[in-house]
C-alpha cells in the first residue's frame, strides 16, 4: 500500500533531525555519529527545491510541475495529484474516494465506458503497469505515461487529465460492475500487513481520525 511509506517517513525523519540538532543517542556507532554531524538539514529550514523543475499556477488555481528526463526516451509521464482522500470522509462515506478513483477509469466525458483504457492500450500504454492510480489518506494520484512523439496523443493525454479532475460520468451500470472489483481488492488486502496496521495505527495516530480506504462499497451514489 503506497500511502504507508510517506507516513513512515513523516515519523522517522523528524526523529533523525532532532537527534542532529539536540543530543545524539549514545548508542550510535562512531561512523553513524560522524555522518549525522555533517547533516545540514535542520527543522527550521525549508527543504531545497529542485531547480530543474519548472512550476507555476494557472488562473483556475491548478499548480503544475514540469521536469525534463531523458530516460526512458520518447516518453512523458503525467501525474494528476488531488488533495483529497479518505481523511475527508465521514463515517458513512469511508471508501468513497477510492471508489471514485476506480470510476475515473470506467467512463469520462470524452472517453465514455471503457474507451479510455482501449484508446491508450492501442497507443502502447498498459493498464495497471503503466496507466494506474492510487488513493491514500490525504491524496488521490493518477499516473499516465504516454509516447511523447505523437502530438495528438499528447493533446489527448491532457484531455484525460482534465476529465479525471472533473468529468467522471459515474454511470449507474458501471458503478454496479465496479462494486465487485472493490470488494475483491478489500478481500485480497486482508493479509498480515493489514492486520498489523489495524493494531498499530490506533497507537501511532492516537487521538486522530483513522479512515479506511476500502470500507465503502456503495449501493447508490
Amino acid at each position: 500500500m503506497k500511502f504507508i511509506k510517506p507516513l513512515a517517513l513523516a515519523f522517522l525523519l523528524p526523529a533523525t533531525f532532532y537527534g542532529v540538532e539536540a543530543k545524539m543517542p549514545t548508542t550510535l556507532t562512531a561512523h553513524a555519529r560522524a555522518i549525522l554531524s555533517q547533516d545540514s538539514v535542520a527543522l527550521n529550514q525549508k527543504l531545497p527545491f529542485d531547480n530543474e523543475v519548472v512550476t507555476g499556477k494557472l488562473k483556475n488555481g491548478f499548480t503544475y510541475f514540469i521536469r525534463k528526463n531523458t530516460e526512458p526516451k520518447g516518453r512523458v509521464t503525467m501525474y494528476l495529484g488531488m488533495k483529497a482522500g479518505s481523511i475527508l470522509e465521514n463515517e458513512k462515506q469511508l471508501g468513497l474516494a477510492h471508489f471514485l478513483e476506480h470510476m475515473n477509469f470506467n467512463g469520462l466525458k470524452h472517453f465514455p465506458k471503457n474507451e479510455l483504457v482501449n484508446y491508450l492500450q492501442k497507443a502502447g500504454v498498459r493498464f495497471g503497469s503503466d496507466l494506474n492510480a492510487y488513493t491514500s489518506f490525504d491524496q488521490t494520484v493518477y499516473q499516465l505515461p504516454i509516447p511523447s512523439d505523437d502530438p495528438e496523443l499528447l493533446k489527448n493525454g491532457l484531455q484525460v487529465m482534465r476529465d479525471w479532475a472533473q468529468d467522471a460520468l459515474l454511470d449507474g451500470e458501471e458503478i454496479d460492475k465496479e462494486r465487485g472489483v472493490i470488494l475483491e481488492e478489500k478481500r485480497g488486502g486482508r493479509g498480515v500487513q493489514q492486520r498489523l496496521q489495524d493494531q498499530y495505527f490506533p497507537m501511532v495516530l492516537n487521538g486522530s481520525f483513522i479512515p479506511n480506504v476500502y470500507l465503502l462499497v456503495p449501493k447508490k451514489f
